[in-house]
């Protein structure tokens, strides 16, 4: 029952991650504003383009829509996936419990 804490201290961290994450839009890369000079910070309505980096590599542009929409669904799935590890590891103890010589004899 002990392995059990492991997908439980995962998704609790998942979700709690997930509902305190700011909503704040911030390019992963370079950010170029309406005047295309590159900026510092978090994005603004407007920034035409945030530069995607997979280590120094650029693999490709969001507008600001599409980065507040890829942070979006990135916390959603957090969230979810918390919720579903969470409800794995409550399932799966429950069951330990009831398979247990002491959970069994109390019916």
């Amino acid at each position: 029952m002990t392995l059990l804490l492991v997908p439980a201290a995962w998704g609790a961290a998942s979700l709690a991650g997930s509902l305190t994450a700011s909503t704040e839009v911030v390019c992963p890369g370079e950010n170029v504003g309406e005047d295309g000079e590159e900026h510092p910070g978090p994005m603004r309505p407007g920034d035409t383009q945030c530069a995607v980096l997979d280590g120094s590599v650029m693999v490709g542009t969001r507008t600001y829509e599409q980065q507040q929409r890829t942070q979006s669904l990135e916390r959603r799935r957090d969230a979810r996936n918390g919720i579903l590890l969470l409800t794995y590891s409550a399932v799966g103890a429950f069951l330990a419990w009831r398979a247990s010589p002491r959970g069994a004899d109390e019916d």
